[in-house]
């Protein structure tokens, strides 16, 4: 099945990517601007400043007042929004589509002129609620570190995907103003931008408000790569024991694959959606529905550049062993690399990730964001319209072999969460 989205893509002269999709079916329409830029680009020392620069930019800008960025919008009706990945930033709002050109102009002037608005106070303050953030979701939340330690054992400590996308929390207290302001001149460039308008608007029109308000803002042309020499294989199981304030122990494997977007990094997500997807799903009814030694089970893939994970997770019940958790989750993974897949949960699969596909499609926000994402990982928005049928040209051999290949043990982590 190909999707068929149909859209319009230009430059502007500074290097911004500009990308138009119309549709007239509600009169809503969706602006959302993808930077290519995230925790991978940060170094040993200087980590958490993509997603604290998420934060200061709702801050205000030289015409926006603080917090009033949320404040317009959400007085007309609009959602607006942000978050913060790898190897991407992205903003977003969805507005009535007479308020286009607010949408805009809010956009542009925060790419354009967040820095005569920056100021110690407005640092400080997104310090304190990032650090409280990572507070509640990582340092006091069950389990909260694993993926920071996690990754922490994945990845060499000048690997860019070492540490986590919130940061240290010594990074995150040490930001200086000057930092941050070396980070937005050097990346919030239109050249590392691609803005997606979606939905009910007037072409035309919506071409001359973006000249308006994106053309005449400068930037750098050249985004410093990131350069790593690490090729993405372990050269043997590492394995950790955590103690943790938990009252259950919880097992973590991660086995590196290749990157998003190559053609076994499909094949594993494929397969995690086998293992994972519902209540009939391998994991939960081996696992937990069967011989009741979890509570949950399932996998899951990173879609990163470079190179990327694939995570198993799984949570004991009261009184099982970890050990014996783990034995149970690895004769589920033998399974699969010994051949045991069949058609039917083949076909099961690609028909959930059809539904899946056109229940997105529903939302302009999604398709506004699918293509920015298209766009920025591979350099083309078209690709959202093929990605379905590669997903469906998956055939059975295609998954045996990347689980041969790389779900090994001497490819792998294992880290156990345990009771303290």
């Amino acid at each position: 099945m190909n999707l068929n989205l149909k859209y319009k893509e230009y430059h502007l002269a500074n290097g911004m990517r500009v990308i138009l999709h119309e549709d007239k079916s509600t009169p809503i329409v969706s602006v959302n601007m993808w930077y290519h830029v995230g925790s991978w680009n940060e170094r040993p020392g200087k980590t958490g400043f993509a997603h604290l620069f998420e934060h200061m930019m709702f801050q205000g800008s030289q015409n926006v007042g603080s917090d009033m960025h949320f404040r317009l919008l959400q007085s007309i009706g609009g959602s607006v929004n942000g978050s913060t990945s790898f190897n991407r930033t992205n903003y977003y709002e969805t507005v009535p589509s007479h308020y286009l050109e607010l949408a805009l102009w809010l956009e542009a002037d925060r790419m354009g002129f967040l820095i005569p608005a920056m100021t110690q106070a407005k640092l400080d303050n997104q310090i304190d609620v990032v650090k409280n953030e990572r507070r509640q979701t990582v340092d006091n939340q069950p389990y909260g570190t694993w993926l920071e330690k996690m990754l922490e054992a994945a990845y060499p400590a000048d690997f860019p995907y070492h540490w986590p996308i919130i940061g240290y929390m010594e990074d995150i207290d040490n930001a200086s103003l000057d930092d941050v302001s070396t980070f937005f001149k050097t990346y919030y460039s239109p050249a590392n931008a691609s803005l997606c308008i979606a939905g009910d608007f007037d072409e035309q029109q919506a071409r001359e408000y973006v000249e308006k308000y994106f053309g005449t803002i400068e930037g750098v042309k050249t985004i410093p790569p990131v350069k790593s020499t690490f090729k993405g294989r372990f050269s043997g199981e590492v394995r950790e024991d955590v103690k943790d304030n938990i009252q259950l122990p919880r097992i973590h494997m991660a086995y590196h694959i290749p990157a998003f977007g190559e053609e076994e990094w499909y094949a594993a997500d494929f397969l995690s959606d086998l293992l994972s997807t519902g209540k009939s799903s391998r994991l939960y009814h081996a696992l937990v529905y069967e011989q009741q030694l979890a509570q949950d089970a399932y996998a899951f893939t990173f879609g990163t550049e470079g190179t990327a994970l694939m995570v198993f997770v799984a949570t004991a019940q009261k009184g099982v062993a970890i050990e014996k958790l783990e034995d149970a989750l690895q004769k589920e993974i033998d399974k699969i690399i010994t051949g045991n897949v069949n058609t039917s949960e083949m076909t099961r699969i690609k028909n959930q990730i059809e539904a899946q596909k056109l229940r997105e499609l529903q939302s302009i926000t999604h398709i506004a964001d699918s293509l920015n994402g298209a766009a920025v990982h591979f350099n083309d928005p078209g690709y959202i319209n093929r990605e379905l049928e590669i997903y469906n040209a998956i055939i059975k051999n295609d998954v045996l072999k990347m689980a041969q290949k790389y779900l090994k043990k001497s490819n792998r982590i294992v880290l156990n969460y345990l009771p303290k």
